[in-house]
């Protein structure tokens, strides 16, 4: 790593060995505490590749984590952008998920960190950002928690969903459409919290 002096370096060497009781040299602990900082460092040669591309104005990059989502307005501009993706993730010995990806056209919508982003929409929850709702909700529901405990978790999650998102996410039936939601699909009736 560029400018770390050796202790630096053998505290990350030994954080990175930590999960790897197999010996495998592989793996390092989820969600720790230098998780992020080391993931940004090994995916600065993504970014560096995309942001040249950008800089030209062939494609849009925004990264989050492990999270990415690259547009482009031509098909040819996309897939040069994909090709150079897997070329970069092969030289760091990484591979794109089999599954949690999507390539195509964005007029149909995609997933994108929780939200679905549509060209012409404001943000919306995506379909597994309702299901982890109402999977929560179900959880504390069936350790007993109270309407109340119900009702304040769903405020927290409103929270989230509008989060330094200011005008970009549609308020359209505001808090009380998710309230309905987690109720209805808990099949509680008669609940006496007022939104």
């Amino acid at each position: 790593m560029a400018g770390a002096d050796e202790g630096l370096l053998e505290l990350v060497s030994d954080y990175l060995s930590l999960p790897d009781t197999g010996g495998t040299g592989k793996g390092m602990v989820a969600g720790g505490a230098i998780s992020p900082l080391l993931g940004a460092l090994y995916l600065h040669p993504l970014d560096e590749a995309m942001l040249e591309w950008e800089r030209k104005g062939r494609i849009l990059y925004r990264r989050f984590m492990d999270d990415f989502v690259i547009l482009a307005s031509s098909r040819h501009a996309l897939r040069k952008a994909v090709r150079k993706v897997h070329e970069v993730l092969s030289d760091l010995m990484l591979a794109l998920h089999p599954v949690k990806r999507f390539i195509g056209r964005t007029v149909k919508s995609f997933d994108f960190l929780g939200y679905q982003i549509h060209p012409n929409r404001k943000l919306r929850p995506s379909a597994v950002s309702l299901h982890r709702l109402t999977e929560r909700a179900r959880r504390l529901y069936e350790r007993e928690a109270s309407i109340q405990r119900l009702w304040q978790y769903v405020i927290r999650w409103h929270r989230w969903l509008h989060g330094g998102l200011d005008g970009m996410v549609s308020y359209k039936g505001g808090i009380t459409k998710y309230w309905v939601y987690v109720l209805k699909h808990l099949h509680i009736t008669g609940a006496t919290v007022q939104p």
